[in-house]
């Protein structure tokens, strides 16, 4: 039968499905089908994801959610439930319901690499939890206190095959590292201090609690990691970041403000030269720009998949030696986007091992 543009087919209208493998490539599951879950799948969807796990779900559930999203759309190709699995496009997926990742039987599939969105397991030792079914390795989509970080644009040639558990930052340090970074190789960056104006997330209260503020009702001052990360992704830059965050009650993409010191005199067409110059040249998705004069709104670059969208009506030189840079970033599809980024670029270097599976 047809309901809310699913199609749903009970177990005794169909036998259970078959999870399709595409021929010697990697298998890829999701744990965790909240804001960037969601995201990743829609962008990942004919990358050999092969499950999801959800505790707070079942396959109707997700598909749903999946299909209708009030910031992206209705996802036009067709979803179908079959039983305990989702057929999305041809692409049959398992649907998991598991709280400890210890309990998901990866193995059954099996699963090569986890991309863990839940925000819940950000330490190696956590996130290790999905090799007891045979993972080979995990992404954390956040920041981690001791798993090594990569962002693209900065330091992704540093990831090693024996690394296990990696982490993709958070999405305003893929905003703000890749920026800083082309700062800092031109000018010099003596010390920056960040501040992120960015979306409510669902961590955030919809009415208020006895602890927290009504996210659509206020603007929210916050901290943010962002800054710290940044001196763990470009090592020179350890110690002369700073920032903060405010949250304000819009849906999506965030716009990060940087105030620099720099070390080399530098006039605004430099400035702006540099960064078009990176975004011109570089053959991927990180870098892009808004022209002078053009004046956007947030929701104009909802589903922007760069990391760092500069706005060069925000970019501004006081004296010769003092920066400031307004950059965009969807805060949701951006960031998936570069989860996605970095599974490919682990499978590239992984490939040895692959190839012996």
């Amino acid at each position: 039968m047809f309901k809310n543009g699913l199609r749903l087919i009970t177990s005794g209208m169909a036998g259970a499905p078959k999870i399709r493998r595409a021929c010697n490539l990697p298998t890829v599951a999701i744990n965790g089908f909240g804001r960037i879950g969601k995201c990743v799948l829609r962008l990942a969807i004919q990358n050999n994801v092969v499950a999801v796990n959800e505790p707070r779900a079942d396959a109707a559930a997700i598909a749903h959610s999946f299909k209708y999203d009030t910031v992206h759309g209705t996802f036009q190709g067709k979803v179908c439930v079959l039983g305990n699995s989702l057929d999305i496009n041809g692409n049959v997926l398992k649907v998991y319901g598991e709280e400890n990742p210890e309990k998901i039987k990866w193995n059954e599939l099996p699963v090569d690499y986890v991309i863990d969105s839940t925000g819940r397991f950000t330490e190696v030792s956590t996130a290790k939890k999905h090799m007891a079914a045979g993972v080979k390795k995990v992404i954390i989509s956040a920041p981690s206190k001791d798993a090594p970080m990569f962002v693209k644009g900065v330091n992704f040639n540093d990831y090693k095959k024996s690394m296990t558990v990696v982490s993709n930052a958070s999405c305003t340090t893929n905003c703000a590292a890749p920026l800083l970074n082309i700062i800092n190789k031109k000018f010099g960056v003596e010390n920056c201090l960040l501040t992120t104006v960015h979306a409510m997330t669902s961590s955030q209260a919809v009415l208020d609690r006895i602890k927290d503020r009504s996210a659509p009702g206020n603007i929210v001052h916050s901290s943010t990691g962002a800054a710290k990360a940044v001196g763990i992704v470009i090592p020179e830059l350890k110690g002369k970041v700073t920032g903060d965050s405010i949250r304000v009650p819009t849906l999506d993409v965030s716009l990060l403000k940087l105030y620099i010191n720099i070390k080399n005199p530098a006039k605004l067409e430099e400035i702006k030269c540099a960064i078009w110059e990176t975004a011109t040249l570089c053959d991927n998705d990180v870098y892009s720009y808004i022209e002078d004069k053009t004046k956007i709104v947030s929701s104009d670059l909802v589903g922007h998949q760069y990391s760092t969208i500069v706005d060069f009506n925000q970019v501004s030189v006081m004296g010769d030696k003092f920066v400031t840079i307004g950059a965009w970033y969807d805060n949701e599809m951006g960031y998936s986007k570069r989860l996605i980024d970095l599974f490919n670029h682990m499978v590239k270097v992984d490939k040895d091992i692959t190839d012996k599976k």
